[in-house]
């Protein structure tokens, strides 16, 4: 008896444990080869590899041809090999058996090396004594793990007045001075390596018996189209004496650094001939940082701001009208679904419902980049003679855009009735006379 239930205790662990490979955690660097080991006791079943949920290979059949793997059997081990690992190659790879289902996963972390950038870009940058909240950042492009990010001044200690903001990434110097001038480094480094940049800061003294003036600032667009999950710039260029001082807004609220929504957003400063120009980014924006930007620019002789409004959904239409027929163009990066076309007579207060229709998007009307201008004739929707207001907006994945800044006054001139039914009685009256011509020749 005890025979049997050893021999019946051999064959039910047999059956459950079909691989013998214990799976767990491995690290990679970037660039290097990694292989992964999966030995079964019956090499008659088929195995099948999986990164995630997607299927790799199938026994000697690699199915992912772009993946850069290589498989093979040695005896009763199945042996997946990663060319040359990349940063997207951090992921749970499991070795299955399609029967039974039994299956052992490896966790891959890719170690990658750090990938600095500096801005603002320039190399040099030209600054000015006096010249208030300069900004400099060190973007980490790549890096796992997150590398640690380190501000230097080459030849001296970094200025004590200098503020390292968002984790030491950034440094800001109030007002610049004579002292701020020199190379500056960052330096990125973790378990992988280390990258370093370098910008140098050149500090010019103000110009003698300059006269102060009050700061103007402006932006090229009102709108500005953005794709969502995808970085966002945008500037302003502006000037005045005593040099001014920047700040970006939100929705009429300065913007807060820590919020979720602006934590990948970074403030850059540049020197210009004759001006200067600030650039704000929002990395992956998201809807929630849809909405109205402003640069505010201020010195002791006051304030001024420009507002651009930045959004993934459709920009307010620009309208134009010739004869009967109606043109708009709008911006978007998402293909734009419908437009929305509404008509109200120029005495009544709001656009009803009824007096709003859908205008199907033709595929003629963008050309690959992000405007898409239509034309329609109003004589299908209005009447001659009356005097309307006309707003457009269009509608994309994300939702419907803004109307018109203004709406449009347009009229669809009278077909004179009088007109024709005077020509109609000359017509008349001119065939009579030529009858009564030619029957007077004739007798």
């Amino acid at each position: 008896m005890k025979l049997v239930l050893l021999i019946l205790g051999l064959l039910i662990a047999s059956t459950s444990a079909q691989i013998r490979t214990k799976g767990g955690t491995l690290i990679a660097k970037e660039g290097e080869s990694l292989t992964l080991r999966c030995e079964v006791e019956d090499p008659s079943v088929a195995i099948i590899w999986r990164k995630n949920t997607e299927v790799v290979a199938v026994d000697d059949e690699i199915l992912d041809t772009y993946g850069g793997y290589e498989i093979s059997m040695e005896g009763s081990t199945s042996v997946l090999t990663i060319k040359r690992v990349e940063p997207i190659n951090s992921a749970n790879y499991s070795c299955a058996l399609a029967e039974p289902e039994v299956s052992v996963t490896f966790v891959i972390k890719v170690q990658v090396k750090p990938l600095v950038v500096i801005s603002p870009d320039t190399g040099v940058y030209h600054a000015r004594v006096g010249e208030k909240n300069l900004v400099i950042t060190c973007h980490v492009k790549e890096g796992n793990p997150k590398p640690g990010v380190v501000w230097t001044k080459q030849a001296a200690k970094l200025p004590e007045d200098i503020k390292r903001e968002h984790g030491g990434a950034r440094i800001v110097i109030t007002e610049v001075k004579k002292h701020h001038a020199g190379k500056y480094n960052c330096l990125a480094e973790n378990i992988a390596g280390s990258d370093r940049a370098t910008i140098d800061i050149h500090v010019a003294e103000p110009l003698q018996g300059e006269r102060e003036e009050k700061p103007w600032v402006k932006n090229e667009d009102t709108f500005i189209p953005v794709r969502k999950n995808q970085n966002a710039s945008f500037w302003c260029t502006y000037d005045g004496t005593p040099v001014p001082q920047v700040e970006w807004l939100f929705n009429g609220y300065k913007i807060n650094f820590n919020d979720e929504k602006f934590k990948k957003t970074s403030e850059t400063a540049q020197r210009l001939n004759g001006y200067s120009k600030s650039t704000l980014t929002v990395g992956d924006i998201s809807e929630e940082a849809f909405g109205d930007y402003a640069c505010r620019i201020s010195n002791k002789l006051g304030s001024v701001t420009a507002v651009v409004h930045v959004s993934g959904r459709p920009g307010p239409p620009q309208l134009s009208f010739d004869e009967s027929e109606l043109t708009w163009t709008v911006r978007a990066f998402d293909k734009i679904l419908e437009y929305q076309l509404c008509h109200r007579l120029e005495n009544a207060d709001h656009f009803l419902p009824e007096d709003c229709n859908s205008v199907r998007v033709k595929k003629s009307d963008n050309n690959g980049d992000d405007k898409w201008t239509h034309t329609i004739d109003l004589s299908t929707f209005l009447e001659h003679g009356n005097k309307y207001h006309v707003q457009l907006k269009a509608r994309n994945a994300l939702g419907w855009g803004s109307m018109a800044k203004d709406a449009l006054h347009v009229e669809l001139q009278r077909i004179e009735k009088e007109e024709a039914k005077g020509a109609s009685i000359i017509s008349i009256i001119s065939s009579i006379l030529v009858t009564l011509v030619t029957m007077y020749l004739l007798f």
